[in-house]
């Protein structure tokens, strides 16, 4: 047992037997940070801020929040623009904080195992072993490619309530084969199966169009990686039947006043500031990619607004571009032992990063 651990349990005393035994072996979530940060490229956020212009206009919005009433439980403005924007019927949709709340409650209306392949988003994890359901990890490939077979080969053996599959993923940015989320729902028709489109502003690829044919699928979408990560609002679409059963663990009013008028701003007046700031990304992805290449380092292919590097020394690397002022994560474990994550950020930064380098 680690030191720290050890510790840790002593301090909680006759608690400790009520600690999950998974729940004791889980480190808690946290990124290192540098004393000094010029260019924050650890977190996947857009890096562009809002104009003045429209910062006013969200300011002058948020102003005329009523803050003495409780916000609007079912959310209707911000369900009508969004079901407007999609096209689909507002009673498919349920909120929540973020991608992470929505996917503690999917865990919660649907337990059992949960299998994602690994590495990929943490909070698949982390929302397992919080209420004790049995994890199914799959390894990804030796490029993160998606071992199909395997996922297959696992949903047979284990029979997992929920599959999540992160289309692109993260941290690696992949962008595995679309279609194998509707041939999964198709196939299994007991298992929740979830398209986590985060960041679908930067790879245009979406599975949408087929929740009419797949009663199981659920896709589940987030503005914070398109310019509003300070707001945490994020959204399933599914069938009418499937948000009705996350709408029962949903926590009351847990979307805030605040977040649901800011939503509905950026929704409508910022939607072509963020689109076009999206755009931007997209290229100065290609540009990053190329420069890290030529830096000797191995760039793996990503469709996301970040991109996975391997190195050979990750936390030296990470140590140097800390004492500049430029912040990455760092991955030094298992498949990604010596990667480096980097968010695309601005050509200015990008060129402080490359200066660093």
């Amino acid at each position: 047992m680690r030191d720290d651990l050890a510790a840790e349990l002593t301090d909680l005393g006759p608690l400790a037997a009520r600690v999950p035994e998974a729940l004791r072996a889980t480190a808690a979530y946290h990124v290192p940070q540098p004393p000094r940060i010029v260019a924050k490229l650890d977190a996947n956020e857009l890096p562009y801020p809002l104009p003045a212009e429209l910062r006013a206009q969200l300011g002058a919005a948020l102003a005329e929040v009523a803050l003495e009433r409780y916000p609007d439980p079912r959310a209707q403005r911000l369900r009508a623009i969004v079901a407007g924007s999609l096209e689909i019927d507002g009673e498919r949709l349920v909120f929540g904080n973020g991608s992470d709340e929505l996917i503690a409650m999917l865990c919660n209306a649907f337990p059992g195992p949960i299998l994602y392949p690994t590495p990929t988003f943490v909070y698949y994890r982390l929302a397992a072993v919080a209420r004790g359901l049995p994890m199914v990890e799959v390894p990804l490939g030796p490029r993160f490619e998606l071992d199909e077979p395997a996922v297959i080969a696992a949903i047979e053996a284990q029979r997992p309530s929920i599959v999540f599959l992160a289309l692109p993923n993260n941290p690696t940015g992949t962008l595995w084969r679309t279609a194998f989320a509707c041939e999964l729902a198709a196939r299994f028709r007991d298992t929740v199966i979830v398209a986590d489109e985060a960041y679908v502003a930067y790879s245009g690829v979406t599975s949408l169009p087929a929740l009419a044919a797949h009663p199981n699928l659920v896709v589940l979408r987030t503005l914070s990686k398109i310019g509003l990560a300070g707001l945490r609002v994020g959204f399933t679409i599914s069938t009418r039947a499937v948000a009705h059963v996350l709408e029962k663990v949903r926590p009351p009013y847990n979307l805030s006043a605040l977040d649901q008028r800011a939503a509905e701003v950026a929704l409508t007046e910022l939607a072509g500031w963020c689109a076009a700031r999206a755009a931007d990304v997209v290229a100065e992805r290609a540009r990053l990619a190329a420069a890290l290449a030529a830096h000797g380092m191995e760039v793996f292919a990503s469709e996301a607004n970040l991109l996975l590097v391997r190195v050979a020394d990750a936390p030296a690397l990470w140590s140097r571009l800390a004492a500049a002022g430029i912040v990455v994560r760092m991955f030094d474990r298992g498949a990604l032992t010596n990667c480096l994550r980097i968010t695309v950020g601005t050509p200015a930064e990008t060129a402080l990063l490359l200066a660093a380098l």
